[in-house]
């Protein structure tokens, strides 16, 4: 091969590298996502659900340009519903909630209860499928159960006899998962619409408060998400098949008080930033990601829309994805920093971030030194 050849081949290859180089950082989240999750537990005990780890989360890109974005992408199906170590500790929450706080968190129009009971079985029917040794199907006088081996709870399938609360179903489907769950439904006007919710870890919102909103409704505080993404929105729900679920992701930043509990932390129908919290450390500043799924059911045709929570610490956050986050802080408008609380704690990122780049480059220094 000539020396042209080979310096031609250089430059293409640098060029490619280039190119796709967000693709080629995150190829190696992407070859793990539905490879190995989960494979690494055994199937005869339902207790290694503890030594589950959660499901891949989208990292922070770090976008240098703001833009409300649907980042929308094809479902992993097989991880439509996932589970985790934090199965358990997160079990307690939804139960507490469920009972103390039923109201807020749980309420369904009665038009949904059909498309509410489907949602349990497509729930019941994967998760016995994806997880074997954490939950069973089981039959007895005609009514078929689904068994949750972990918590040994059991819910009928079949969904409540008629003249029951019509909510009993989601609220089976909400306990045997980790995703919160709601049904989207269309209105007379040909836009969707909360017809039912079971949402027990939101953020600044509850579900007594907005069911029955149409998805414009519910995203009216968001800043420039009418005028970027609404339209796309809406034919994106509108041509959402069944066998086309999707998933995107997004992410914000919570702040707790030292003592706070999982409880406190993870339902925030209020602010996630309280602004006499203006000096938290790094462990109590939390990057707060839903990963969201979007699926038709085939038999009524109402959508159900899912929410997976993940939290991370500041202290916790890698290196590239805290350097994306001061990039994409940088690019927020200034309604938009108002609206995602960054005065409350900003500074501390940054600080964070200033000192973490300074130890590495000591780190950096060290190491040359010792090469030499």
């Amino acid at each position: 091969m000539t020396t042209f050849s080979l310096v031609t081949l250089s430059i293409l290859a640098l060029l490619f590298v280039v190119r796709y180089r967000k693709e080629i950082v995150n190829w190696p989240i992407t070859v793990l996502r539905g490879k190995g999750y989960g494979k690494d537990v055994a199937p005869d005990d339902p207790s290694n659900v503890k030594r589950l780890a959660p499901y891949p989360a989208q990292p922070i890109k770090g976008r240098e340009r703001y833009r409300v974005m649907m980042d929308i992408r094809k479902l992993d199906s097989q991880n439509w519903l996932t589970l985790d170590k934090n199965y358990m500790e997160e079990h307690r929450v939804r139960d507490h909630l469920l009972r103390e706080k039923r109201e807020q968190v749980l309420r369904c129009l009665p038009e949904s209860l059909e498309a509410c009971r489907e949602a349990l079985e497509e729930v019941s029917d994967f998760l016995c499928q994806r997880f074997p040794n954490m939950f069973q199907k089981v039959s007895h006088n005609d009514q078929k159960f689904i068994q949750n081996c972990m918590t040994g709870e059991r819910f009928d399938i079949g969904g409540s006899p008629a003249g029951e609360r019509n909510t009993d179903a989601l609220e089976a489907a909400v306990r045997l998962t980790m995703e919160d769950l709601s049904i989207l439904m269309l209105n007379n006007e040909g836009e969707y619409y909360l017809a039912a919710s079971a949402s027990l870890f939101p953020t600044g919102w509850t579900v007594q408060e907005r069911i029955g909103w149409t998805i414009s409704q519910l995203h009216a505080p968001v800043p420039l998400w009418h005028q970027q993404v609404s339209n796309s929105v809406s034919k994106f729900l509108s041509r959402l098949t069944s066998n086309s679920p999707m998933e995107r992701s997004n992410y914000f930043v919570e702040v707790k008080r030292p003592d706070e509990d999982l409880f406190e932390i993870l339902y925030r129908p209020g602010a996630l930033c309280e602004k006499e919290l203006s000096n938290p450390s790094p462990e109590q500043i939390i990057i707060r990601r839903e990963r969201q799924t979007f699926r038709r059911l085939p038999r009524t045709g109402a959508l159900v829309f899912g929410v997976k929570t993940y939290l991370t610490t500041l202290d916790q956050l890698p290196m590239q994805e805290l350097e994306n986050l001061v990039k994409e802080m940088k690019s927020w408008p200034e309604h938009v920093a108002e609206y995602k609380g960054m005065n409350v704690w900003s500074a501390k990122v940054l600080e964070f971030y200033n000192m973490r780049m300074a130890a590495s480059g000591l780190q950096d220094e060290v190491k040359e030194k010792v090469e030499v």
